[in-house]
């Protein structure tokens, strides 16, 4: 897996001609472009000039064009879209398959070389420099942090991302594109000690220190509620576990037992479980069952693995089976006026200790809120710094632990709309009383699944004292509460019958 050249474009006016396009690092590989010159015969088509390929580039992307005049060799509906992969028009024919990232306004371009050649073009699932040069280009963009918007070829870190690819993708050989190893590398001093184990390339540096685990759970729940009986509510946990193992040794490996164990509700079963390629076995089995006592059940899922340097992600997972953990209404009616009611309720198997809990109230195509009256059980009203067309409710850190219920009735008032002079968003979607509440929230030390590392049942070998730290956080990822007197954006089901 190789690539013939690396390029890094911004997009931005070039010398106030109002030319989009400024060409940052570019890195060609003589030997593979040689390689691709001999697998293509007369088919081939060399690397261009740096300042055709971002002419080449920006035209392919519908940036040197006004949008309204049609290019056909962008524009023609027999055309195939397989974006991030282009196929970029030149004089001498199409240099593809283009691998482009966009990163906060600036472009990481990659070439791979093609083994079976470019004519015809092979699907790009037979192609796997395509996804080594994805690889690549996100280690760059790892690799170099966030730049400023108005950077230049002469930003040093420029100059040390030709070190970073003399390690990642020696003479155009992609090798190893994690930017922690790469440093890691980088900066250690060259070692003369002869291992009985051969190193891994994944792990140039060994760890000298006190040994120590570190595991981090994050929970996220997305979800819709509809107040209809027409429409159900729809919900689903995810979770990541991340790791940063700092163990001396070549290769130490780790078990760890995930444990899905909550007091308060029957097991929760972790689903559709991904994990990380240093894994080298992963099983799951339910153990015990429901106890008359205590009504706790414990779901297991053990992981065995050989821990990188650096932080990374151990494992995805979903849960299925979990309830809301807060139910909510909304109710709004009136046009120049509004009069709301906002009613939320905990769950009494959700921990009543919030890192922050507020929900926004969106109102488009109106104007901006002039005045509004408030009756809250708890908590205060305000409306956004960011936009004056959205209130915010702030909860607080608990709800009333008797009821564990919060509500809010307001009427709001609106000044003129113009949409002519307004440069706000507007959803075309929420127009008159199609509207919705959105919830944010976060707990620590709490997931909705149980999920936590059995810290009792971490092995590690070879045989050695060590630290280890769990922290563990549930957080809302899109939670909307839609106005039970409007309609709601909802996905439809489609029968049995025509799902088979």
């Amino acid at each position: 897996m190789s690539v013939r050249a690396v390029w890094i474009v911004s997009l931005v006016e070039r010398d106030q001609r109002n030319e989009v396009g400024q060409l940052l690092f570019a890195r060609t590989y003589p030997t593979v472009e040689r390689r691709a010159k001999i697998l293509d015969g007369e088919h081939y088509v060399a690397v261009p000039e740096s300042q055709l390929f971002v002419d080449g580039l920006v035209a392919e992307l519908g940036l040197k064009f006004i949008t309204s005049k049609f290019v056909e060799s962008r524009d023609t509906c027999k055309k195939i879209d397989q974006k991030p992969v282009l196929a970029v028009p030149l004089s001498e024919g199409f240099l593809w398959p283009l691998v482009v990232v966009e990163q906060l306004g600036i472009l990481y371009c990659c070439l791979p070389l093609v083994d079976q050649g470019t004519n015809p073009r092979p699907p790009l699932i037979q192609i796997p420099g395509v996804a080594a040069g994805v690889s690549l280009l996100y280690g760059i963009v790892d690799f170099l942090g966030k730049l400023p918007t108005n950077t230049s070829e002469t930003n040093p870190k420029f100059a040390d991302l030709y070190m970073y690819l003399n390690h990642a993708a020696p003479f155009g050989s992609i090798k190893d594109c994690n930017p922690d190893t790469v440093k890691a590398a980088i900066n250690s001093k060259p070692s003369t000690q002869v291992s009985a184990q051969k190193q891994p390339a994944w792990k140039p540096v060994l760890y000298k220190g006190k040994s120590s685990l570190y595991f981090a759970i994050t929970e996220q729940i997305r979800a819709v509620q509809y107040d209809s009986p027409k429409s159900q509510d729809v919900w689903e946990v995810f979770g990541t576990v991340a790791c940063m193992a700092e163990l001396e040794g070549l290769m130490p490996q780790v078990d760890v037992t995930l444990t899905s164990a909550n007091a308060a509700m029957s097991a929760v079963p972790l689903d559709h479980q991904v994990t990380h390629p240093c894994v080298r076995e992963a099983d799951s089995d339910i153990l015990g069952s429901p106890s008359l006592d205590t009504k706790e059940s414990l779901t297991h899922r053990r992981v065995r693995f050989t821990p990188p340097l650096g932080m990374f992600m151990l494992c995805h997972y979903t849960a299925s089976g979990p309830e809301l953990p807060i139910q909510g209404f909304y109710q709004m009616r009136g046009e120049t006026s509004v009069d709301i009611l906002v009613q939320l309720k905990l769950s009494d198997k959700v921990k009543n200790s919030f890192t922050h809990c507020f929900v926004q109230l969106p109102f488009y195509h109106r104007g901006p809120i002039i005045n509004f009256e408030q009756s809250t059980s708890q908590g205060s009203l305000n409306v956004s710094q960011n936009d004056s067309r959205v209130l915010v409710w702030n909860i607080g850190q608990k709800f009333p632990s008797k009821t564990l219920e919060v509500s809010l009735k307001t009427t709001v008032y609106f000044g003129e709309y113009s949409p002519k002079t307004s440069s706000a968003y507007e959803d075309p979607f929420c127009v008159g009383q199609n509207a919705y509440a959105q919830l944010y929230f976060k707990i620590a030390e709490f997931t909705h699944t149980g999920c936590c590392i059995d810290t009792k049942s971490v092995q590690v070998l070879p045989n050695v004292k060590c630290k280890i730290t769990t922290v563990r956080e549930y957080v809302t990822s899109d939670f909307k509460i839609w106005n039970s007197h409007g309609d709601a954006q909802v996905t439809f089901s489609p029968p049995k019958q025509l799902s088979r």
